[in-house]
């Protein structure tokens, strides 16, 4: 699945990923943005891969100077649209990941969602890495949160399927490498008026070791590792791999 990123995340994605994505899990997660930063409202921060501004807007109206990049002019258009309904400016951009168009403009980056590891190449996840490290200001915060390698072992379900409140049929098929670490599965939905969808995605699953690893080769420390679900230290039963990072 080539650049299954390029067209995964669009209109399919929301009504797929809305059982998961309430306001209040949004209301939750910024709680814990707000609180592992640590950081007065005033301070600037890029959410790097914003999607439709889940957290984005939520920041902004905590009163934090936000920035949200995302490939997705789809997920954009959301993002923007819920900035206007909180009434709060934000700075949306469309682009890669991979290219992160600033030098030392930021006091804190953030990746949500596990919206890291989409790349073949191992060396184009470490490029995002290094633009993180580019963008913040000496001594910014990097936060990173998403599945771990750990977690998706304990869970994993080759297959699966459910039923959405709009009446979709979802099937789901799974395969994860244990060598490579790449888990990818594969989508299949059908609407309530009969049609046929099929999506895919394929992402690198890390351990704390492993990702802390890449961190450090992109100049950036981490700090704490945490359980990103209720910000406990981290264990192998954590729901969610949450790291905090500084740049040298």
């Amino acid at each position: 699945m080539d650049n299954w990123y390029e067209g995964y995340f669009g209109e399919d994605y929301l009504r797929l990923y809305a059982p998961v994505l309430s306001e209040e899990r949004d209301a939750a997660e910024v709680e814990n943005i707000v609180t592992v930063l640590a950081l007065e409202p005033g301070a600037e921060i890029l959410d790097l891969c914003c999607g439709q501004g889940r957290h984005t807007a939520l920041l902004a109206q905590r009163g934090y100077r936000m920035t949200g990049l995302d490939l997705s002019g789809y997920l954009l258009e959301h993002a923007r649209r819920r900035a206007e309904d909180l009434g709060v400016h934000v700075e949306f951009h469309q682009g890669d990941m991979r290219e992160i168009p600033w030098t030392g403009r930021f006091d804190a980056v953030i990746n949500m969602f596990t919206a890291f590891g989409y790349f073949d190449d191992e060396a184009e996840n470490q490029r995002v890495l290094d633009g993180v490290h580019r963008a913040l200001k000496p001594g910014g915060k990097f936060l990173i949160e998403m599945m771990h390698r750990d977690r998706l072992a304990k869970i994993f379900l080759a297959k699966d399927w459910e039923r959405l409140e709009d009446g979709t049929l979802v099937w789901y098929e799974r395969e994860f490498d244990a060598v490579t670490g790449v888990n990818t599965q594969r989508t299949t939905f059908r609407t309530a008026d009969g049609q046929l969808h099929h999506r895919g995605h394929t992402v690198r699953v890390y351990t704390p070791t492993e990702l802390a690893a890449m961190l450090r080769q992109a100049g950036l420390e981490p700090v704490s590792v945490l359980d990103g679900a209720d910000l406990t230290p981290f264990t192998m039963d954590a729901r969610r791999m949450m790291i905090l990072a500084e740049k040298r």
